[in-house]
């Protein structure tokens, strides 16, 4: 068929796993791998990508739920890793099965002639966490990864604007959390910067996308325990309601399924 120009394709999406997929001129890489490589693996065959053909992973940083089938994914296929030394820590034996680039929080790296990743540091709570911006150089379209955010700051809504897709974290309802099965300590973790952001803060990080360009969102990295897809979208649509901003017209929205690959946006 034609070929995408960009096509952001979240794999898996969850407190309890997270990868997406990112295709660009028919160059595939992947942002996270914090699910088993089986998983991984079904997950590229149910959208035809074969999982030798993964130009590069871009880890986000060290928790298990984004690089847990690192290790065994890099053994089987070689596929080239990018993270930050806070990050790559938590693997000290990737570079005997693959090539591993350093990046710093504030980096650019160029994939091919025409693929330019932008990192940007998160206040979650791992060292050296980040969040990528993928541009096709070729006509300047965009995707952004942003979850595990702790907040959404004045720097990241700089980073991200003007991104064509955000895949943005919608982690926890306020009400559940506060009257949900995790201890007060385990709360103020997820809510106290440098944890998660809420549906709430994720519908005005959206709203200051909006105005810088981007139209086309993909709510992510929700918590199994602490929240819904018909609470996330709901919460974001009003929210943006509010705003003035009407779904379908002036923004799409969707929800990364916790449990299998989604459809994401082509450009």
């Amino acid at each position: 068929g034609m070929s995408t120009q960009l096509e952001l394709s979240p794999l898996y999406s969850s407190s309890k796993g997270n990868s997406t997929l990112l295709s660009i001129n028919d160059t595939y890489s992947l942002v996270d791998c914090g699910m088993s490589c089986k998983k991984i693996n079904e997950a590229l065959t149910s959208v035809d990508v074969c999982a030798d053909d993964i130009a590069a992973v871009f880890l986000t940083h060290c928790h298990s739920d984004h690089i847990s089938g690192m290790e065994v994914f890099a053994k089987k296929y070689h596929t080239d890793v990018y993270a930050t030394e806070g990050t790559l820590r938590a693997l000290p034996n990737l570079g005997d099965f693959t090539r591993v680039n350093v990046i710093s929080e504030n980096d650019i790296v160029n994939i091919g002639t025409d693929i330019e990743v932008r990192s940007f540091p998160t206040p979650h709570d791992a060292t050296g966490s980040v969040c990528y911006k993928i541009m096709n150089k070729r006509n300047g379209m965009s995707a952004s990864v942003m979850t595990d955010l702790g907040c959404f700051s004045d720097g990241m809504k700089g980073f991200a604007g003007g991104s064509d897709i955000v895949l943005l974290e919608s982690n926890y309802d306020c009400k559940m959390l506060r009257n949900g099965p995790y201890p007060y300590s385990l709360q103020q973790r997820i809510s106290a910067g440098h944890g998660h952001i809420s549906n709430e803060e994720c519908a005005r990080s959206a709203d200051s996308l909006i105005r810088l360009g981007s139209r086309r969102f993909v709510l992510g990295h929700l918590s199994p325990n602490n929240n819904t897809e018909e609470l996330a979208i709901t919460s974001f649509v009003d929210y943006l309601g509010s705003r003035e901003y009407v779904r379908n017209r002036d923004y799409e929205v969707q929800v990364a399924s916790k449990i299998h690959p989604s459809e994401g946006y082509s450009l």
